[in-house]
C-alpha cells in the first residue's frame, strides 16, 4: 500500500534519529530524541569530535557556541564549562535542541534564535567563541572559500574576538591551510586538522585575541597526534631510498597528516624513508602508527614483463596508483587484478640514487 507523506516524512525522520545517535551514542538516554530534519542530523559532529573541541577549551568557563545546530557541539562544552550560550536561526532547529537537553539533564546552556552577527552584539564577554558558518551557498550548493561560508567569520573577526579572547571556528576539511595561514594571520594559534576513519572530518581553527609568533599545525585522528609549524616542514630533510632491496614496511600516513602537509617532517618523527619527492608513501623497518602499515611482499620492474609477473602472483587484489602518469583504474586494468583479499597493489614512483624510476610494489595489510 502507498504511504502517505506523513508517514513519508516520520520514517525520514526517524531515520535521522537514528543516525544521530550513532554519531553521538550518550544520548541514546533520550527516550524520544528529536531530529526536526535530515540536514540537521547529516551535519551534526560526532561526540568524539565535540569532545575534541571542548578540549581545545578546556579552562574556559563561559562559552558561546553562535551556530548552534543540533547541539552536540554544546553539549560538549557543557561538560566543561559552567555557562553555554547557544545561538542558532532556525526556530524548529533550537526548539529540538531546547527538548533533548532537557531531557539530557542539561541546565547551564542559555538558548537564542538570532543571526550570529546580531547575537553577536548583545553577547556578554566570554572566555571563548564557537562558530561552524554554513558551507552552502543560498542555492544550497557546498562551498569552501572561507568568505563564501555564512556568516563571513573573516569580517565579523574583530567583533569575536572584542568578545572573546579565543576564537574557535569549524571549516571545510576542503580548505587550503596556506590560504588560511594569509587570511587569518598572526591571530590563528592553532590549525587542528581531525580525521576520523580514515577520513578528514574537520578542519578547526584556534584563534586568540593577541599575536602568536607562529602558527601551530595539529594533526589528529583522535588517538594520534603530530604537531609542527610550517617552518618545520619547510626546513625538514626527507630520506629517500639508496635502493628496493630487503624492504620491510610500506606506510601510508593517515589522512590527517597529508592533509596537514606534514611530507618530509615525518621521515624524522617517524623514522620513515620516503619513496620519492613527489610520492607521499614511505617505507619503514617496523609498523607505524598514524596510519597504514603494509608488509612488502614483492617489488616489480614497470614495464610489460613486470606486470605480467605481478598479474600471474596477485590475480586477487586492490590497486593505488602514486605519483605516475595511469590512473588506479587504469592500472588495476593493466594488471587484470579483481578486487578482494588482503594484497594491495601500489604502481609508484621512486627516487633512486640512479634516478627516478616507477615501480610496482605488492604489499600485505598488517593490521
Amino acid at each position: 500500500m502507498k504511504k502517505s507523506f506523513a508517514e513519508i516524512m516520520a520514517a525520514e525522520l526517524a531515520e535521522a534519529a537514528s543516525r544521530v545517535l550513532n554519531k553521538v551514542p550518550e544520548w541514546s538516554c533520550v527516550e524520544r530524541l528529536e531530529v526536526p530534519d535530515t540536514l540537521s542530523a547529516e551535519q551534526c559532529s560526532s561526540s568524539a569530535t565535540a569532545l575534541y573541541k571542548a578540549g581545545l577549551l578546556k579552562g574556559c568557563r563561559t562559552i558561546a557556541d553562535l551556530t548552534g545546530g543540533l547541539g552536540v557541539d554544546s553539549w560538549a562544552f557543557s561538560r566543561i564549562a559552567d555557562k553555554v550560550w547557544h545561538n542558532e536561526i532556525k526556530d524548529s532547529l533550537l526548539q529540538a535542541t531546547k527538548s533533548n537537553f532537557n531531557a539530557l539533564g542539561i541546565t547551564n546552556v542559555v538558548f537564542s534564535l538570532q543571526y550570529a552577527e546580531d547575537r553577536i552584539k548583545t553577547l556578554p564577554e566570554v572566555d571563548a567563541i564557537y562558530m561552524d558558518p554554513s558551507r552552502r551557498d543560498g542555492a544550497g550548493k557546498k562551498v569552501f572559500l572561507v568568505e563564501d561560508c555564512r556568516p563571513d567569520v573573516l569580517k565579523l573577526l574583530p567583533d569575536l574576538l572584542g568578545k572573546a579572547p579565543t576564537l574557535l571556528i569549524k571549516l571545510s576539511p576542503m580548505a587550503d591551510l596556506t590560504m588560511l595561514r594569509e587570511r587569518f594571520g598572526a591571530r590563528l594559534k592553532e590549525i587542528h586538522v581531525v580525521s576520523v576513519k580514515g577520513e578528514v572530518k574537520e578542519l578547526l581553527l584556534l584563534l586568540s585575541r593577541e599575536d602568536n609568533p607562529q602558527t601551530r599545525i595539529i594533526a589528529t585522528n583522535l588517538r594520534d597526534s603530530l604537531t609542527f609549524s610550517p617552518e618545520e616542514e619547510r626546513e625538514a630533510v626527507a630520506n629517500y631510498p639508496l635502493s628496493l632491496s630487503d624492504l620491510h614496511y610500506l606506510f601510508e600516513p593517515d589522512p590527517a597528516i597529508t592533509k596537514a602537509g606534514a611530507f618530509k617532517l615525518v621521515c624524522d618523527r617517524l623514522g620513515l624513508t620516503k619513496l620519492a619527492f613527489s610520492t607521499h608513501l614511505y617505507l619503514s623497518e617496523k609498523p607505524c602508527p598514524f596510519g597504514k602499515n603494509y608488509k612488502i611482499l614483492d617489488v616489480f620492474d614497470w614495464g610489460k614483463e613486470g606486470f605480467k609477473l605481478c598479474a600471474e602472483k596477485y590475480p586477487v587484489a586492490e590497486v593505488s596508483a602514486r605519483n605516475i602518469p595511469m590512473s588506479s583504474e587504469e592500472l588495476k586494468a593493466r594488471l587484470k587484478a579483481r578486487s578482494g583479499g588482503d594484497i594491495h597493489i601500489f604502481g609508484v614512483r621512486v627516487d633512486l640514487p640512479e634516478g627516478s624510476s616507477r615501480r610496482i610494489i605488492a604489499a600485505k595489510r598488517d593490521f
